[in-house]
């Protein structure tokens, strides 16, 4: 006999209990899926709004201003021209917007969170101000270009909020997880930030959901999408009940002068001898014209008070500072025809642009700055005076380093063409000191194309560029031993 047995399937039972195994199984996978792409995401926000905030400084360092937010959605800053205290000024359409990300010369993606949301550019609530964009005692005159055009910060180290004692009127407090709630004057121990002149947002994957309905959102979440000066960056959690994924980054007050300022020297960073303290100007105007002299607004005969003259643009007309520690800043060009007279005192004097006519800065301890190549007259009569070329020495023009002691530095590291020495300079009677800044060594100077040792007179010792070490080679000028110029 042949016995046949019949091969017997699952019973429901076993069914039943095997599906419920593939089920855990897969749910697990699907939430561990779940949890790593939304562990991605979010790298990936931090990512963007890492490199959002890098090209945001960089634009401010090439263009001299931070940009406004985008409010129409084309990748491109949005500003309002509009008259203010300072006249006519290109505000901030608003102080909320997007990434301008054209301008920053990023892709749309990169101005998204992971999600694919917008993240948001938020700056400083007083650039929407057409009396204070400009201002440089406000901190939101980091966000005013009209110095652009001139290549220089509109806003200044000592004059520009914020300050120990000032966190800036309009930037934003950001909280940490420390805080239960983030609204009046946070504490120390409770905040990331104080000062922020910008703050991005991404709000990731309920960031649709929050900003559609921010009315009814609640904690950091609604303090991240309404409109006020606070945001708060709590724990980044997604346990139910406690889903909270915004990641915010900002820039300080702070880092955008450390950023932006560090590395110029312009006329904001001398120092007055006059007993104006801090620089406080008793004359801010755009452009120097006789009919400005004539109508009384730039003094021109002052006897022995000093003067602290800052001009936004040209001088178009004869200024004499007479007497006193005089201090004078011209934010474009000494005009053809124009004659600046410093007079007597320590005084300092900067033209960011060219000196296209004769400048004097008289007897006294004087400093002096030119942004370009010297075209014109230099008379720097008595006194131990400092003078920065920072162009070259032009055929045609004069230098004239007057008596006593002088140090004239010629050339500017950062152009590489610059510091060569087309003219005679004199440097008249004294110990006299010229430093090129361009040139490693005299070897380098005397075969150089520009060289020609007879526009060098009256100077008795020149220095070199520093090498890597920081260190410099120097050498007597005209004279003789192991340190003498070839």
């Amino acid at each position: 006999m042949v016995l046949v047995r019949k091969q017997q399937g699952f019973s429901l039972i076993e069914l039943v209990i095997v599906l419920g195994i593939l089920g855990l199984v897969f749910t697990g996978g699907l939430t561990g899926i779940s949890s790593f792409q939304h562990s991605s995401n979010t790298k990936e926000s931090q990512n963007n709004l890492a490199f959002i905030k890098k090209q945001t400084l960089n634009f401010g360092v090439i263009n001299k201003f931070l940009p406004c937010p985008d409010t129409d959605g084309d990748g491109f800053e949005n500003r309002t021209t509009q008259t203010g205290t300072l006249g006519s000024v290109e505000r901030c359409t608003a102080n909320l917007g997007g990434v301008p990300y054209l301008d920053l010369g990023l892709q749309e993606s990169d101005a998204n969170d992971g999600w694919s949301n917008a993240i948001r550019y938020a700056v400083n609530t007083d650039t929407t101000n057409a009396n204070l964009i400009c201002d440089k005692t406000s901190a939101a005159s980091m966000f005013c270009n009209s110095g652009s055009s001139m290549g220089i910060f509109w806003f200044t180290a000592t004059d520009t909020p914020p300050f120990a004692a000032d966190r800036g009127t309009g930037n934003y407090y950001i909280c940490n997880d420390s805080a239960t709630s983030c609204s009046g004057t946070p504490s120390d121990s409770n905040l990331e930030s104080d000062s922020a002149a910008v703050v991005l947002v991404a709000y990731n994957e309920d960031g649709a959901t929050t900003l559609a309905s921010c009315g009814s959102a609640t904690g950091a979440n609604a303090e991240n999408c309404d409109t006020d000066a606070y945001y708060h960056q709590k724990t980044l959690s997604v346990a139910e009940g406690a889903f909270f994924d915004d990641v915010i980054t900002s820039i300080s007050g702070y880092e955008v002068k450390s950023k932006l300022l560090s590395g110029v020297i312009a006329w904001n960073s001398y120092t007055s001898s006059s007993s104006t303290s801090g620089l406080t100007p008793t004359v801010e105007i755009f452009d120097v014209t006789q009919a400005e002299i004539d109508a009384g607004n730039v003094p021109t005969s002052n006897s022995n008070s000093p003067d602290v003259i800052l001009v936004n643009r040209d001088v178009s007309a004869d200024l004499d500072l007479q007497n006193g520690d005089d201090y004078i800043a011209i934010g474009n060009n000494l005009n053809s025809g124009a004659t600046l007279d410093a007079g007597n005192g320590d005084d300092a004097v900067y033209i960011v642009g060219s000196a296209l006519g004769t400048v004097s800065l008289g007897s006294g301890d004087d400093q002096f700055v030119l942004g370009t190549d010297l075209t014109n007259v230099l008379d720097a009569g008595s006194g131990n005076d400092k003078i920065w070329i920072q162009g070259n020495i032009n055929s045609g023009s004069t230098l004239n380093l007057g008596s006593d002691n002088d140090v004239l530095w010629v050339g500017n590291t950062a152009d590489s063409t610059s510091g060569n020495i087309k003219e005679i300079i004199d440097g008249g009677s004294g110990t006299d000191i010229l430093v090129l800044e361009n040139f490693a060594s005299a070897t380098a100077w005397t075969t150089s194309s520009s060289y020609l040792s007879t526009n060098i007179t009256n100077i008795e010792y020149v220095i070199f560029a520093d090498d890597s070490y920081g260190n410099r080679q120097y050498c007597q000028w005209g004279g003789s031993g192991t340190d003498a110029c070839p």
